[in-house]
């Protein structure tokens, strides 16, 4: 139709991934809705009537393309290189490598570590199901509120009670609790750097291999809970400075047969899909205790474990291509009901005891792809 006709309805064609059914339905797609007479005798009228048709089609059409656009960048295996620790290293689950950040140390301090590359083939997971007691991942769909990610008080309050919402929603556990988060994005930023002006923390993606906590390690962690939230390592004032669960609850779960885990919320923080350096993740299925560093890391006055392994040709990876912000990666660090390390006490246990996880550059990367932002926000797990 010509712009004569409805000139003040016209208006510029966006990149087809961008076209919504609704912008479609305004232009005459001749292939899926060709008008019986020619577009100079359409009336407004008659085009108004057309419109339900060809939104149908158009969204169809828009679809379809989408589809075609994702495929062609989402290949359904790439070959990465990962890191992991040389084969030399000493293995075991008492750790054995030794690092040191922070204050008074240099950053990369490491002794007793060496790290090396591995090339490994990652499937795109978008069309298969993962759970957490199998696998120890998931990826659910989860739309928040609007929240300003770069705003201490806004993560706290809002976002934190969103994630333990999410969690306990995934797991059916009775209780989560949020208590430490990171934001990984360019340290360039204009958002980045004001919030390491206020004495935030921005970090850059995490590309070794690795589980967040040793078994020492998780279980100390669940009991700092029970401080409040000022005398954490992290300290969380926003929180409150009352305890958030009483030293006795925690001794049931670790010392008794009650179950309890400690796992990760990962969100893409940006409006754009997430093109550069996604997650990989390992089948927790897949994971041998023999292949694991126990590292321990020294943050100032705090310490901290966490299982690096080497690489495995027994391993399989998974990401999910192009996360969008309206979408969550739900990520198991520990679960005291995992066979290889539950009590005897435990009669219900999974598979999975954790996931391996790691950043990685997708070679098929489009040159110019933006850095990512995204943010993973750890909690205690109670069942």
């Amino acid at each position: 139709f010509g712009s004569r006709s409805f000139g003040p309805m016209m208006q510029p064609l966006a990149p087809i991934t961008q076209i919504t059914p609704l912008q479609a339905s305004k232009f005459q797609l001749v292939s899926l809705a060709r008008p019986a007479v020619p577009a100079k005798h359409v009336t407004e009228e008659s085009f108004r009537a057309s419109l339900p048709l060809a939104s149908i089609a158009c969204a169809f059409a828009c679809r379809t393309l989408q589809r075609y656009v994702r495929k062609a960048y989402a290949q359904d295996v790439v070959q990465a290189k990962l890191n992991f620790q040389a084969d030399w290293v000493q293995r075991g689950l008492r750790y054995s490598g030794v690092g040191f950040t922070g204050a008074g140390c240099a950053p990369g301090n490491f002794e007793f570590c060496e790290s090396e590359s591995a090339k490994v083939s990652i499937k795109n997971g978008r069309s298969k199901s993962f759970d957490l007691d199998n696998h120890g991942f998931t990826v659910v769909d989860d739309k928040t509120e609007p929240i300003n990610f770069y705003n201490e008080k806004e993560i706290c309050q809002k976002y934190y009670p969103a994630c333990e919402k999410l969690v306990q929603k995934v797991t059916g556990a009775s209780r989560v609790i949020a208590f430490y988060h990171t934001i990984r994005a360019p340290q360039s930023s204009t958002k980045a750097k004001e919030r390491t002006r206020k004495g935030g923390k921005v970090e850059g993606p995490a590309t070794q291999v690795h589980v967040d906590y040793s078994q020492a390690c998780a279980e100390r962690q669940v009991r700092i809970l029970s401080k409040p939230p000022t005398e954490w390592p992290d300290p969380k004032g926003l929180l409150g400075l009352q305890s958030l669960i009483t030293t006795e609850e925690i001794d049931e779960y670790l010392r008794g047969a009650k179950r309890w885990g400690i796992m990760n919320v990962w969100r893409n923080l940006s409006d754009a899909p997430v093109r550069r350096t996604p997650v990989a993740l390992c089948d927790g299925r897949t994971i041998d205790l023999d292949e694991i560093v126990t590292f321990g890391v020294q943050q100032g006055f705090d310490s901290k474990e966490y299982y690096f392994p080497v690489h495995s040709e027994k391993h399989e990876w998974h990401y999910f291509p192009e996360m969008r912000k309206e979408e969550a990666i739900i990520i198991k660090n520990w679960d005291s009901a995992g066979q290889q390390f539950a009590r005897k006490a435990c009669k219900n246990t999974v598979p999975t005891t954790f996931a391996y996880h790691s950043a990685f550059e997708d070679p098929n990367t489009p040159e110019g792809t933006p850095l990512r932002e995204s943010m993973e926000v750890r909690m205690a797990v109670l069942w």
